[in-house]
């Protein structure tokens, strides 16, 4: 054992004399345990990336629509609420929609000329504060458009914080394509 702290005391030597012949740092040699003096540079704070909230935070009924228009769904007319002319009276309620706009798919024929447009002329744009105010809202359409009642028939897709509601008029494809739009502009 006395051997081999010698031996570890002229390994040290020689490496501190070796380290200050090429410029290097210098060490303490006053023990057997000696240790080097090293120059620690701080590490920079990494900053915390931020959390990506739901599908489409930020955006309003009407930018979607115009972002589906832009991707060349075939929007005409649209009429956007407010809670004075909701006629469900849920825009802005507790647990409800905080933004709304229908909008006619100019495929469908209307014989409505008129403000009053409704998902069976082309669809509907709903927007939510939280996820789970959508989730809820989404399966009571579900719940009513699956009833077998053909008249509430239409397509529904919900995406983050945004239910996009569809005429049944239109084909599957047509209506998947405002689906995958839809999930394009998130």
């Amino acid at each position: 054992m006395k051997n081999f702290k010698r031996l570890l005391l002229v390994a040290m030597l020689t490496t501190a004399l070796l380290l200050s012949a090429c410029g290097g740092s210098t060490q303490n040699i006053s023990s057997p345990t000696a240790t080097a003096a090293v120059k620690v540079s701080p590490t920079p704070a990494s900053t915390p990336s931020p959390t990506p909230g739901p599908a489409h935070t930020g955006q309003s009924a009407d930018q979607i629509m115009q972002g589906l228009k832009t991707h060349g769904l075939p929007i005409g007319v649209s009429f956007t609420y407010t809670a004075a002319n909701d006629v469900n009276h849920l825009l802005g309620r507790p647990g409800q929609y905080t933004d709304k706009v229908n909008f006619k798919d100019t495929r469908i024929s209307s014989t409505d000329q008129g403000v009053d447009i409704s998902v069976t002329d082309g669809g509907s744009i709903e927007v939510f504060t939280t996820t789970t105010d959508a989730k809820n809202r989404f399966a009571y359409i579900q719940k009513i458009s699956k009833s077998g009642v053909a008249l509430f028939a239409e397509y529904e897709y919900l995406d983050g914080l945004v239910i996009l509601r569809v005429s049944a008029q239109l084909t599957p494809d047509q209506a998947a394509k405002y689906e995958a739009t839809l999930k394009a502009l998130s």
